[in-house]
């Protein structure tokens, strides 16, 4: 958490003086060349932000590069004030390309996000799959739904209990996390039972304990989906086991 910050403030520290320092390498030359050609230099800056940064980067880029071409570049130099039309609507574009950028670029990464876990989510299926059809121990596709899991929702703890989910627990459905009035004291903060159901049968649940008391509820859809799919198919494969 504290790298990944760390990593958030250079990516932002970067973005903020990438524009600046090109600005600077700009000045000779802003009496010998059009500012809009000066302008779409930056543009470069700032997308090239953006594609490295995601929406925070492109934004802060994009105020920099805006800010900077402002001041050093457009008459009066060194004002924040702006004589000529063109020149105001260069700034203000250089402004929304980087969040337009940013956006792009966010919406992007998170759907290849979504698609890796999707991805995932069927090699999982398949593997389980795989080994429920070899005659694989009851036990040992416990275990690997257990690690699954915990791999999945990012959790702190997870395990198999062969009774039905308890009413004072919070129970992880596909929609939204199911509270009761009143929670097991004896349960571990943040815990929640994904229920292990097969045709209408209880054959138990997994106890899920999450990092903060939250009991999942901000756990993306697709994850959750994934999570009861995997619930779902043990309970087959335990079903089918249990069956004479």
């Amino acid at each position: 958490m504290e790298g990944g910050r760390r990593w958030l403030l250079a990516r932002v520290g970067l973005a903020l003086l990438a524009p600046l320092a090109v600005v600077l390498a700009l000045v000779p030359l802003r009496a010998h060349a059009l500012n809009t050609n000066l302008a779409l230099v930056l543009v470069l800056v700032v997308l090239g932000a953006a594609v490295a940064g995601g929406r925070t980067a492109g934004v802060v880029a994009a105020l920099s590069a805006a800010l900077s071409y402002d001041f050093f570049l457009t008459v009066p130099y060194g004002s924040f004030t702006v004589e000529r039309g063109d020149d105001i609507e260069t700034t203000v574009l250089l402004g929304l390309i980087g969040l337009i950028a940013g956006e792009l670029v966010e919406r992007a990464r998170r759907s290849q996000a979504a698609a890796i876990v999707r991805r995932r989510e069927l090699d999982r299926v398949q593997r389980r799959a795989e080994l429920a059809a070899g005659g694989e121990r009851p036990s040992r596709l416990i275990a690997l739904s257990a690690d699954e899991l915990t791999e999945l929702l990012d959790l702190k703890t997870c395990r198999f209990v062969p009774t039905p989910p308890p009413e004072d627990l919070p129970i992880f459905t596909h929609g939204s996390i199911s509270v009761p009035g009143v929670t097991s004291e004896d349960a571990p903060p943040g815990a929640a039972a994904l229920p292990v159901r097969a045709h209408g049968r209880d054959l138990g649940h997994f106890l899920l304990v999450f990092p903060t008391a939250s009991f999942g509820i901000g756990t993306s859809t697709d994850a959750k989906h994934a999570a009861v799919a995997l619930a779902d198919q043990l309970g087959m494969a335990l079903l089918r086991y249990q069956r004479p």
